[in-house]
């Protein structure tokens, strides 16, 4: 990929919630929805909305642009956004997006739309093409419209054009959050590396099977539910756990507490995880598989320190009874003579 592109931050909601279907919030402006996602043809066009609302208690004026957007380099598809001028990776979009007005004035609780046409020409490069339509605090080219400051929220557009579009993803690597030679307590993270080598964004979906030594299921993760993209070009990470978070304190430290831990998420032997992936229709391709083991080491030493003090006990109590048992026959037989 070039260089030279120049990349635009684009505010911290639009970062963490990008390719997600809830809406995006900064300070006392909400946006909805945070993407739009079509499969267009080459000449086709659409006319899209970006919903705002002002939540604060005085009027407010923003100003819409368009940008174009790649994957960033932290696999966690935070977008990098570049100007509508450039296309260094022939995915562009801005140049084909078209927004309805220069600038929108919001009174206190007052809900707006933002129109913007999609026009595909007819020599579009088929595939993937990345959008997105920002609210900014100052007019573009103003002077107070710097890199960094300018740009508080984003509705990211993403575009598919029809022709020849190559679908390539895979594996590029799975596994643990944090590799242990065993575990002592639910729960266990893993991830997955996947990447897109196509020139679409994908959609990877499946789910992380976890099974004992006798094959029996012990549960079922949904890998991706929310539906997530991967750009073209690029390795996005997705992370799932088995068990549920840890409710106490995880810094605690000492026996106790490790053994108040083991015993609330509780698991014991080893298990293996299959990740299965989606490859079309009601087609599930097993992906990869790991194993792992879970030993509770202070939930056996205690109960293995139980069941020795219950045995000694149970010793002691039939060898109690014995002696007692015999010493009355003893008495009897004197007794009878």
């Amino acid at each position: 990929m070039s260089k030279t592109a120049k990349f635009i931050p684009i505010g911290l909601a639009a970062f963490v919630l990008a390719f997600c279907l809830h809406p995006l919030q900064v300070d006392a402006l909400t946006i909805a929805p945070a993407y739009v996602d079509h499969s267009l043809n080459p000449g086709d066009t659409v006319i899209e909305s970006l919903q705002v609302m002002n939540d604060q208690a005085e009027a407010v004026t923003v100003y819409p642009t368009v940008l174009n957007f790649t994957s960033g380099d932290d696999e966690q598809g935070t977008p990098r956004f570049y100007s509508a001028s450039e296309d260094p990776y022939g995915t562009a979009l801005a140049r084909w997006v078209t927004v309805s007005g220069d600038k929108l004035v919001l009174a206190p609780q007052q809900r707006a739309s933002v129109l913007f046409t999609i026009n595909i020409p007819q020599d579009a490069q088929p595939g993937g093409h990345y959008g997105a339509v920002a609210l900014s605090s100052s007019p573009p080219g103003s002077a107070g419209s710097g890199v960094g400051v300018q740009y508080q929220l984003a509705e990211l557009v993403l575009v598919n054009v029809s022709g020849e579009v190559r679908e390539r993803g895979s594996v590029a690597e799975f596994g643990f959050e944090k590799p242990k030679l065993w575990y002592e307590h639910l729960p266990i993270g893993f991830f997955l590396r996947y990447e897109n080598s196509g020139n679409t964004h994908l959609r990877p979906t499946g789910e992380l099977v976890i099974s004992d030594r006798f094959g029996r299921q012990a549960a079922s993760i949904k890998v991706n539910e929310e539906f997530k993209s991967v750009l073209p070009m690029s390795i996005r990470r997705f992370q799932s756990q088995w068990g549920h978070d840890l409710r106490d304190d995880e810094s605690a430290t000492g026996f106790l507490a490790g053994l108040a831990r083991e015993y609330r998420h509780f698991a014991l032997g080893t298990y293996k995880a299959s990740l299965f992936l989606d490859d079309g229709p009601q087609n599930k391709v097993l992906a990869g598989e790991r194993e792992f083991s879970v030993w509770p080491w202070r939930l056996m030493a205690v109960g293995g320190a139980v069941a020795v003090v219950a045995l000694i006990i149970l010793v002691w109590s039939i060898r109690t009874y014995v002696r007692a048992a015999i010493r009355r026959r003893s008495q009897k037989g004197a007794t009878g003579h």
